[in-house]
């Protein structure tokens, strides 16, 4: 499979790049592999590929830490709640519905242009999707093993502790390969609406100055850190949810 992948991949790239030497694409407009080959070169030699990317990549793990932590922490609180989470359920499904590119310009506006700003867009992002989870997992709990528990004699927190946090970690595990997504989408895309540096700047500057192939470059690289987030959180979550399945008690 993974070679069926890569060869699909460098027979795109081939075409793309036949393309431009056939003058089917005008690399002006559309870029060209061995354009994107030559700016991914330039920015690492340089140095400034490196720096932008470090910049996007803190404010999205910040973001990130921050908001699935806040998110799912009051998830599993509001299960001592019930009624205050049945209340806000509704409240916290809607705001999750709102684009959260809108979100973008009151973050600059409230936290300025630098890294402040993404890293709160980037939580409070995360913060909706991490708490919708955990609170679905915590909802879908089986009540006859709080029964059989609690018929033995255990406390509420004895539930919480081995009924309610073990069947909910398959939902909150699962919240972590979205919300990591979600988390690099809302520190470029804040980036895009006002910025100095990180890898949404460099995008920015690219379409300003009609650098087609560098901006397709960043989005090659976007796409790069993305897909090692999301296959490192898999490997977590085999480890984890494995680790917690076979776990004592």
């Amino acid at each position: 499979m993974l070679a069926a992948q890569i060869g699909l991949l460098a027979g795109g790239l081939t075409l793309w790049q036949a393309g431009c030497w056939a003058g089917l694409i005008n690399p002006l407009k559309g870029g060209s592999p061995t354009g994107i080959a030559q700016f991914l070169w330039a920015g690492l030699a340089s140095g400034i590929l490196v720096q932008n990317a470090a910049v996007t990549l803190g404010e999205e793990l910040l973001g990130f830490a921050i908001g699935v932590g806040l998110g799912t922490a009051a998830a599993l609180g509001l299960w001592w709640l019930p009624n205050l989470s049945r209340a806000l359920a509704p409240l916290i499904a809607i705001f999750n519905g709102i684009p959260k590119i809108a979100l973008a310009p009151p973050m600059i506006v409230w936290f300025g242009i630098f890294e402040t700003s993404k890293i709160a867009l980037a939580t409070i992002i995360c913060l909706f999707i991490a708490w919708l989870s955990a609170a679905e997992g915590v909802r879908r709990v089986d009540p006859d093993n709080i029964d059989m528990i609690r018929a033995m004699g255990a406390s509420r927190w004895h539930i919480f502790r081995y009924i309610v946090v073990p069947s909910s970690l398959p939902w909150i595990v699962s919240a972590l390969k979205v919300s990591i997504g979600f988390a690099l989408v809302g520190a470029v895309v804040g980036e895009f609406v006002a910025s100095n540096r990180g890898l949404g700047y460099l995008a920015v500057q690219a379409a300003i100055f009609f650098q087609i192939s560098k901006l397709w470059m960043v989005v090659v690289v976007i796409a790069a850190i993305a897909a090692v987030q999301y296959f490192g959180v898999l490997w977590l979550e085999r480890r984890f949810l494995h680790w917690a399945a076979n776990a004592p008690g």
